[in-house]
């Protein structure tokens, strides 16, 4: 496009300036803002989620006095909370169920009861809510899922002394209450550690675990 061009009193032409595009620049300016925008959003985001994941509560490292490291219940547990607390009404072996509560809510259970049934496929049905049998192991002594497990285990000294010998196969379960939880692969971990801890105890070795 040719310059417009105006006259001097001396009759020479010179060209005129063009009016610099508003649009263009008012186009841009929105672009930054909108960036800016965003990135402060992004900021306050990242702060809200760190400040949700903050705990204030420590791993405990026993279940109702059964000692299990803290790195398999770690996992388990949420990112955030301010108290924790573990309670059962029994501590007796095959009458425990071990509640872990953060801030008052059910996380999961640590369950060991006594079955006439040796068939870790029916023990895992006993909680018709919570599937725990999506995987078996190859001796199958045990199954589990990202909800939790099941686990037949020996403990011959409390099964000789029980008055009901019909009832003593020995079962550790443990149930997951979290519906976001879903690392079967951790669930497997804290069922074999509680599992292991409960078969070396005193009650079903009878020699100081």
């Amino acid at each position: 496009m040719t310059p417009a061009r105006t006259h001097t009193n001396s009759g020479q032409a010179v060209p005129a300036l063009s009016p610099t595009p508003v649009a263009g620049r008012q186009s841009t300016r929105r672009k930054q803002l909108s960036a800016l925008a965003g990135a402060a959003l992004a900021l306050v985001l990242t702060a809200c989620s760190e400040a949700e994941e903050k705990r204030s509560f420590a791993v405990p490292s026993d279940l109702c006095g059964t000692p299990v490291p803290t790195a398999v219940v770690d996992p388990v547990l949420p990112r955030s909370g301010k108290t924790v607390k573990t309670h059962a009404p029994s501590r007796e072996v095959g009458d425990t169920q071990c509640k872990v509560d953060v801030d008052g809510t059910t996380v999961f259970s640590a369950i060991s009861e006594w079955q006439a049934d040796p068939s870790v496929k029916e023990a895992a049905r006993i909680n018709p809510y919570i599937d725990v049998d999506d995987h078996t192991s190859e001796d199958g002594t045990y199954m589990w899922s990202g909800k939790g497990g099941v686990h037949r285990i020996p403990c011959p000294v409390a099964a000789a002394a029980k008055k009901h010998t019909d009832r003593n196969k020995l079962f550790i379960r443990v149930l997951i209450y979290n519906k976001e939880f879903s690392d079967a692969d951790a669930a497997k971990d804290l069922l074999l550690a509680y599992s292991k801890s409960v078969a070396d105890s005193k009650a079903c070795t009878g020699a100081a675990s």
